[in-house]
């Protein structure tokens, strides 16, 4: 009774008030982890500290193999976004750029479920911090990215990699259902592309990746919530690859054809990706030269039979 009654609400309804119009329906509220304001002070304060002591390693290290006490410390350091981090390949991500010295800001609904990711990074030597963040809110994106350029600094490199999957049929999938997995998988890269686009194109440089899947190019029975928004990602990407390239700013799609194992299990015989092989790629997209841009990359396990698997 009380899911028929739930259903029900969910429709979109419109009060008209002669030309005008008022539209709005029931659902689930978004719970997003509120930073308070004093952590971003200190996300700005530990980050100052870890650039600067990150320069001045640099710097004595330099002095020690050329021999000359001139040098003067590093220019600062890289800045990555991480949209949609969870166990598995964005977890390997985040360690994989703090470990090539580059700063990382996690973005997710609940922050503190990234605590211990945070202070692992920053025990090894890195920064890490995480912000609370619905991406398939507008507001909460121009918010995250605002605070993000405010506290840190513009970012060098942007990864979506926020996916979701409700399975069924086009016959038995419900609206709100099929609006919300459209929303996950193309409007948040969307909502995070055209935020980063804007900071990295008065920049001149960045790159932003967009992780899709098999559903990114294949229309699979059962698979529909999925493959509308992957589809409407990649073509995102294409357009923005078009139009940012030429700002200098790297825009690619990465298709992950496989499953992605969430844990340390070593299985090369198993139809899966290393997460941590996966995160190796993202950073060489992230650092190839100009003059060689990819702008869509495809990867799958050795023994996967293509299109199999998402």
């Amino acid at each position: 009774m009380f899911k028929n009654i739930w259903r029900h609400l969910k429709k979109d309804r419109k009060i008209q008030f002669g030309p005008l119009a008022l539209a709005f329906k029931f659902e689930r509220s978004v719970s997003v982890t509120r930073n308070k304001k004093a952590h971003f002070k200190y996300a700005s304060v530990r980050h100052q500290d870890w650039i600067n002591n990150r320069d001045e390693t640099v710097r004595i290290e330099l002095n020690e193999q050329m021999g000359n006490s001139s040098l003067t410390p590093a220019a600062g350091s890289e800045l990555a976004l991480i949209v949609g981090v969870g166990p598995g390949f964005g977890y390997a991500l985040a360690r994989k750029l703090a470990k090539e010295g580059i700063a990382v800001v996690l973005a997710s609904r609940n922050a503190k479920r990234l605590d211990d990711l945070v202070s692992e990074i920053q025990s090894a030597g890195g920064f890490a911090c995480a912000y609370g963040c619905d991406a398939t809110s507008e507001a909460s994106v121009v918010d995250l990215f605002t605070k993000v350029s405010a506290t840190h600094g513009v970012p060098q490199l942007v990864v979506y990699s926020l996916q979701s999957f409700g399975p069924g049929t086009v016959m038995d999938i419900e609206l709100p259902a099929f609006e919300e997995g459209w929303k996950h998988n193309c409007l948040g890269s969307f909502l995070v592309a055209r935020s980063a686009a804007r900071l990295m194109h008065r920049a001149g440089r960045g790159s932003i990746i967009l992780v899709g899947s098999t559903s990114s190019i294949l229309g699979r029975a059962g698979h529909l919530n999925l493959a509308v928004g992957k589809f409407g990602q990649r073509a995102l990407a294409q357009v923005l690859a078009r139009e940012l390239w030429p700002a200098g700013v790297h825009v690619a799609h990465l298709l992950i054809d496989a499953d992605i194992r969430e844990d340390n299990t070593d299985d090369e015989a198993g139809t899966s990706s290393d997460p941590q092989q996966i995160a190796e790629t993202v950073f060489t997209l992230h650092r190839q030269p100009k003059t060689a841009w990819s702008s869509e990359m495809d990867i799958r396990p050795w023994n996967e039979q293509f299109w199999e698997h998402c």
